[in-house]
């Protein structure tokens, strides 16, 4: 999605104008202006959980004793990553 609005804002206000677009079905550039702290008010918790989804990703990983360092870890990471991105897509209202 290319909106002008996006150009300076963070990946995670990006994230949370299109989960909110989604979740309202308005257009994600009219969301696009508002503030940092409305879009936490709008969907609380949100924010916190798109910034340690990775983590939370690797820790999962790293839990079921895959060595960080193997390529078998490489590619769980990636298809971890692939995934959580399909999700997003899913849950913004976007096909996969």
């Amino acid at each position: 999605m290319t909106i002008p609005a996006f150009s300076d804002r963070s990946d995670a206000d990006r994230y949370l104008v299109q989960r909110l677009a989604a979740r309202d079905g308005v257009d994600p550039a009219t969301l696009a202006a508002l503030p940092a702290r409305e879009l936490d008010r709008l969907l609380p918790g949100i924010r916190s959980t798109f910034q340690r989804r990775e983590s939370v990703a690797d820790a999962l990983l790293s839990h079921s004793g895959i060595d960080p360092t193997s390529p078998e870890y490489q590619a769980a990471a990636a298809q971890a990553s692939d995934l959580l991105t399909r999700v997003d897509q899913l849950d913004s209202g976007h096909a996969a």
